[in-house]
């Protein structure tokens, strides 16, 4: 398959040669018309923030480390937010040419009859326009191996190219200068409010554990109080002095401390909602059980509540308290920090004004259109051979058919054959056989041509049908072809020719009843026709009165075709013809019979089973892929087997040697001199 397609290429080179031409002539085309265009480069230079005292609490957006944030601020730079900024300023708006004109790539003569007004040294677009067209124009990269920002502008003028760049540059500077202001000052607002609510808490929890205090301090003697009485429990019956003072003394602190956390519980209810544990609280301090029905159970109850209550509040004072202490402890240092940070990027160079275009890059266009010629060439080529539906050298019929092909025949130059043969008759006059005077130039078997290229190529196909069968059983060879003009007439007069010149008696019979071509290949017309193989069907002459033995080669015979039948069809199927072609087989060493193309008349169909070889003609770039593929169907559906395919007419070209069994190419001068083939020295003699 790669072999098809080098072969189709170097067949096909001048389309490839004709595309490269045109694009490159489509490349000069384009810098013609295209405007020298001129980039600025104003640079940045990216930086990690150096100060240390926020960055305990407050994680970057952006890791200015990483090449990620390098390329996530160059798509910042590229925002329209941004450029619609940049297109409102005013040392912007008032630059001379600042929308370039517009390129027209049509001749002059064609753009002419469709003119419209051009945009160039017209009042500046509206900012929104005026931003799209500084986005195409701009360009951010990141400059190898560094953290430097390039913002280009690439633009007809100069001096705006450098402006836009400039005023670009400026506005990002300006714009995340006045992003870490407000970022300070935001820091600054939550904290002020984080410790507002760190103050109210710590306030609410301290004064919740003030109302507390004398319910704290009675639970506490109620406790040493109740220590008291179960020692003395343990020494003294309840009726004893000591025992009824101690338990008097116990009643008193138990009522004492109900009413004190009573009170307490009641004023602290509206102060546990500024308290950062408020929910806990509240669970914490809920509903007692009925004092009435159990005393006991609710005093046990409220001293546990109260306990609680003081370890929430606890908690809650330390909690704030440290909260309270670090947000005041980051608001002096925020505004330490606001005085002294420093910017993430500042602006490493303005642009200059360019001297030399960067655009269009000649170099790069003229290779760009070279390359796309080349390949246009290229698939032009491939689309015009998926479209050529013909065939070209030996390896397409084979994969096209599977039959094998019994040899090929170049294209014949009759004119250099016969100048050839005229300068070998003024050179050498005794040679020369006045009988293959009325041969056609295609006959190649005659006087100092039959050392041409061309006969080894019919010897060589007589030599492979020879080789299909014992001789003396495989006498009758038929040609036949597909459609009319493939040369099948050619081929079998030549191949008599080269069978007759090998001694061995032969016979041509034309069987092309339609259009006989056998007649005028040796020159016979007039007086010198007489009846042919149609009179003899019909039994209207002998076998041997149909023969013709004047042809000027002692062991060609021919029978003609005769008069044209108008029931052709009916002669074949008569049967005669087999008994005609066995007379010839017991007379001759070889018949050979030119037939009719099958696609055209069905004559050769009848014909067909009689031959012993069977051979069928293709002419290169002639006939389709599909005809031949037809032809071959008919012959199978009548049960005749091809005994192979010649191709015939094919183009000699060097680099198809080897492809179409060819020998060389033709090397003669410009008179004609010589008419041998060569290649490398090898040259073709008489066999």
């Amino acid at each position: 398959m790669m072999a098809m397609l080098m072969l189709n290429l170097l067949r096909h080179w001048y389309w490839i040669v004709c595309g490269l031409i045109l694009g490159v002539l489509a490349a000069n085309y384009y810098l013609a018309k295209t405007p020298p265009r001129f980039t600025a480069t104003a640079s940045l230079l990216i930086k990690q923030q150096t100060t240390t005292v926020m960055q305990r609490d407050q994680v970057d957006a952006i890791d200015l480390r990483s090449q990620e944030a390098m390329a996530t601020i160059a798509a910042r730079i590229t925002r329209m937010e941004l450029l619609k900024r940049v297109a409102t300023r005013s040392d912007v708006r008032r630059f001379s040419g600042l929308v370039p004109p517009t390129v027209h790539y049509l001749p002059a003569w064609l753009h002419s009859k469709s003119a419209k007004s051009d945009p160039a040294g017209a009042a500046p677009p509206p900012p929104d326009e005026l931003a799209a067209w500084i986005d195409k124009w701009l360009a951010v990269s990141i400059r190898r191996g560094t953290r430097l920002l390039d913002i280009s502008i690439t633009h007809p003028v100069p001096e705006v190219a450098k402006g836009v760049a400039d005023a670009i540059a400026r506005e990002y500077l300006a714009e995340i200068a006045n992003d870490n202001t407000q970022d300070r000052s935001k820091s600054i607002t939550v904290l002020e409010n984080k410790s507002t609510e760190a103050r109210m808490s710590l306030r609410s929890a301290e004064s919740i554990l003030e109302g507390y205090t004398r319910s704290i301090e009675i639970s506490k003697a109620l406790d040493q109080k109740e220590l008291e009485g179960a020692t003395l429990e343990r020494r003294y019956l309840p009726r004893h002095p000591r025992m009824i003072a101690i338990n008097s003394e116990i009643s008193q602190l138990r009522e004492s401390f109900i009413r004190e956390f009573e009170v307490a519980r009641d004023v602290n209810k509206d102060q546990i909602k500024d308290l950062k544990d408020q929910t806990k609280l509240e669970m914490i301090c809920k509903e007692l059980p009925a004092r009435e029905k159990d005393p006991d159970q609710y005093i046990r109850a409220a001293r546990q509540q109260l306990l609680a209550c003081i370890r929430v509040l606890d908690g809650e004072i330390k909690s704030s308290t440290l909260v309270f202490n670090s947000m005041l402890t980051r608001i002096q240092e925020t505004g330490v920090n606001r005085e002294s940070s420093e910017s993430s990027a500042e602006l490493s160079e303005f642009a200059g004004v360019p001297g030399v275009p960067s655009e269009p890059n000649v170099h790069k266009v003229l290779a760009t259109g070279a390359v796309a010629g080349l390949a246009a060439g290229f698939l032009l080529v491939l689309v015009l051979g998926r479209l050529n539906n013909k065939f070209h050298i030996v390896s397409q019929v084979l994969d096209e058919t599977g039959i094998c092909v019994l040899g090929a025949v170049s294209d014949i130059k009759f004119q250099r054959l016969a100048d050839a043969v005229i300068h070998e008759r003024k050179g050498r006059p005794g040679n020369q056989r006045a009988t293959y005077e009325h041969w056609h130039n295609s006959i190649v078997f005659r006087s100092h041509s039959a050392t041409s290229t061309h006969a080894e190529m019919f010897r060589s196909l007589r030599a492979s049908i020879a080789l299909l069968g014992d001789r003396t059983q495989r006498k009758i060879t038929l040609f036949t072809s597909s459609l009319p003009g493939e040369g099948k007439t050619l081929i079998a007069t030549n191949f008599a020719a080269s069978a007759a010149q090998q001694g061995r008696k032969t016979l041509l019979i034309d069987l092309d009843l339609c259009r006989p071509k056998v007649h005028e290949m040796f020159g016979i017309s007039g007086k010198r026709k007489r009846d042919g193989i149609t009179e003899c069907l019909a039994n209207l002459t002998s076998f041997e009165d149909a023969i013709f033995r004047d042809t000027g080669e002692a062991n060609l015979h021919l029978i003609l075709s005769g008069k044209r039948p108008p029931n052709a069809g009916e002669l074949l199927e008569s049967g005669r013809l087999g008994e005609i072609l066995d007379q010839a087989c017991r007379t001759y060493d070889v018949v050979v019979l030119d037939t009719a193309p099958i696609l055209a008349v069905a004559d050769t169909r009848f014909i067909a089973p009689l031959a012993h070889n069977v051979c069928f003609v293709v002419r290169a770039g002639y006939v389709s892929k599909g005809a031949v593929r037809r032809t071959l169907a008919i012959i199978e559906e009548d049960g005749i087997q091809p005994s192979g395919i010649i191709f015939n007419g094919y183009k000699e070209r060097r680099f198809l040697m080897g492809e179409n069994y060819s020998y060389g190419y033709y090397k003669s001068s410009r008179t004609g001199r010589s008419s041998r083939y060569r290649f490398d020295g090898y040259r073709c003699g008489e066999t």
